[in-house]
């Protein structure tokens, strides 16, 4: 799906004129070289442009876009028509401890990058007659790498020049560059991608037509954690994958034009920032069937609580805001006011780095107007008392681990689950549940977030399952839930002891039995209600008596309705329930103003 996807997609781009011609692609520029009619270089300038400020008003240079003939993706050495790379061009290693330039190395590969760069441009060169290819051409005849490793030039950018890529331009005249839409070396290269004899060698998987097949895929850069170099989406280096005889990508059975198309339309996406982001090790990118999906994935980046910064966010926030209070009063989402298109096919694929190559993890396709509804819907399942705006998938994630251990990683399947039961409506994973419940025993937080991820799984399962939600957004006095229950008298006889000692515990029944009674009621609530008798004795003599008889009658009537005896063991399913009891009726103490001790954090 995905590469079918992004072959259509690339169309979209042409159209807007977004995309190279065949035989060229986009290059990222920092310099560029000045040459004087004899080859000498008069100058090397810094082409980059100032980016946009970060969050602290900070800016820095980037790179510009120059369209160049296509770019080898071979590993080993191989020149590129018109090189951008330093180390072919003047065929020179930077040492920076030294400070000096040197030909040298242990495998010589200066000296053959900056000889096969030569060679193969003098050869395509030939006959050109332009005065900015006469340059070129008498810069790679005169340079010797051996006299230039003290070149003032080059020591002028000595620091950039290992991260450097250049284009060159006839000196005084930085309007005619070498790699001109009109110039000799530009046209040539198209005239030959176009005569090029194609031979016909199978049918391609996508579009179903007889093709020249594509034995080796173009790299895709900008993944999260994979090489500099880029990655290989469709890749075949061990021979036990292949079948039929077939070598390398020849088994993915991809047309080399449907190759090109969809790894220029990949790494354009990767490129831009509205059309990805990133989550723990995986890089998330999306995009919209359409010309213009700036509507389209602004929201989408809303909807995920990603683009508080933006000019028009209050706008979207308060469209989202309205859906998932529609949503959480039984009501349709009303979309007509949308400046996006709600029918429009809207696509989320998630990618991850695997040695040279890449994994996709998972590609979700739906139309917008849906998606935008299931994940106001999220949104809404996880609103319980306390949240205060939008829940991120990175604060979901962030729940997700112990906070003494921020380093460690979710799972890509169970991040991909999630992501599919947030866009499609449909179940969350049982393996959120298992962390959540987890993660709240172990750590002994238990946050709005954690509350209203446990709320969400399992409200959306009863619903899925055509019954009636259990859990409301605030405390359900009326909920009759063992395990709700028991929750809520926890929170109860934990209040007790704190009014009873009349100042900060240094340890609370929480820290040392909630997990106990979170699993095994029976076991833990009776001795506790025992405790919580000299509890409340303390405090019929303290300053808090009022307190104390409103506790006490409180703890009664939670008794009262859990009738005669405690359940022995809770499933996982109870267990959050007896989380989410426990949080709501400590947030509601909280919250009652005649309370002492207000807080409203949220955190328990």
């Amino acid at each position: 799906m995905l590469i079918s996807a992004l072959n259509d997609y690339y169309d979209i781009l042409a159209d807007a004129g977004e995309v190279a011609q065949p035989g060229t692609s986009s290059q990222k520029i920092t310099h560029m070289i000045m040459l004087r009619p004899d080859g000498t270089i008069s100058d090397i300038i810094d082409v980059r442009k100032e980016g946009p400020p970060d969050k602290n008003g900070k800016t820095k240079l980037m790179p510009i876009e120059a369209v160049l003939p296509e770019r080898t993706q071979k590993s080993g050495i191989d020149a590129n028509i018109i090189e951008h790379r330093p180390l072919y061009i003047f065929g020179l290693n930077y040492d920076k401890q030294s400070n000096i330039f040197t030909p040298e190395d242990r495998t010589d590969k200066a000296k053959k990058s900056h000889k096969c760069f030569a060679e193969d441009n003098l050869q395509f060169t030939e006959d050109m007659t332009s005065d900015i290819v006469t340059a070129y051409r008498n810069f790679i005849k005169n340079w010797a790498p051996e006299n230039e490793t003290e070149n003032s030039h080059l020591l002028n950018i000595a620091k950039e020049y290992s991260g450097a890529y250049f284009i060159f331009c006839l000196d005084g005249h930085p309007e005619i560059t070498l790699h001109s839409e009109n110039g000799e070396i530009m046209q040539k290269v198209k005239t030959s991608t176009n005569n090029g004899d194609q031979k016909f060698d199978g049918i391609c998987a996508v579009t179903g037509k007889p093709s020249e097949m594509a034995r080796i895929h173009d790299k895709i850069k900008g993944i999260l954690g994979g090489q500099a170099s880029g990655g290989l989406l469709v890749s075949f280096k061990n021979s036990a994958f292949e079948s039929y005889g077939k070598k390398q990508s020849y088994n993915g059975s991809i047309s080399i034009d449907v190759m090109k198309r969809y790894t220029e339309a990949l790494n354009i996406l990767i490129r831009e920032p509205k059309h990805h982001m990133y989550l723990e090790e995986l890089t998330v990118v999306f995009w919209a069937m359409s010309n213009d999906d700036s509507a389209e994935t602004d929201a989408f980046m809303s909807l995920f609580g990603l683009e508080d910064d933006k000019a028009d966010a209050s706008e979207v926030n308060e469209m989202i805001a309205n859906a998932v209070n529609a949503l959480s009063e039984g009501r349709k989402v009303d979309l007509s006011t949308a400046d996006f298109d709600e029918n429009v096919m809207f696509y989320v694929t998630g990618l991850a780095p695997n040695s040279s190559r890449i994994a996709q993890k998972f590609i979700y396709r739906n139309k917008y107007g849906d998606i935008f509804t299931n994940t106001a819907r999220h949104q809404a399942d996880m609103l319980i008392d306390g949240s205060k705006k939008q829940i991120s998938i990175w604060r979901m994630l962030y729940e997700m681990k112990s906070p003494k251990n921020q380093n460690e990683k979710t799972p890509a399947p169970v991040i991909a689950a999630v992501f599919g039961a947030i866009l499609n409506g449909t179940r969350y994973p049982d393996t959120l549940l298992e962390i959540i419940v987890r993660r709240v025993k172990t750590d002994k937080i238990i946050n709005y977030v954690r509350a209203g991820i446990l709320k969400a799984y399992i409200n959306r399962n009863l619903r899925l399952n055509q019954k009636e939600e259990e859990i409301k957004v605030a405390l359900d006095k009326t909920n009759t839930n063992e395990a709700y229950l028991c929750g809520r008298l926890f929170a109860v006889l934990e209040r007790i002891q704190k009014i009873a000692a009349d100042t900060d515990l240094n340890k609370t029944i929480k820290d040392s039995y909630f997990s106990s009674a979170c699993s095994r009621p029976m076991l833990v609530l009776p001795r506790l209600i025992e405790l919580a008798q000299n509890h409340l004795k303390k405090c019929k003599s303290g300053k808090k008596t009022g307190s104390a008889i409103y506790y006490n009658k409180l703890m009664g009537e939670i008794i009262d309705m859990l009738g005669t005896e405690f359940p022995s063991t809770l499933s996982l399913q109870d267990q959050g329930r007896f989380i989410i009891g426990y949080y709501q009726q400590r947030h509601d103490f909280f919250k009652d103003k005649n309370n002492e001790n207000n807080n409203t954090e949220g955190e328990m």
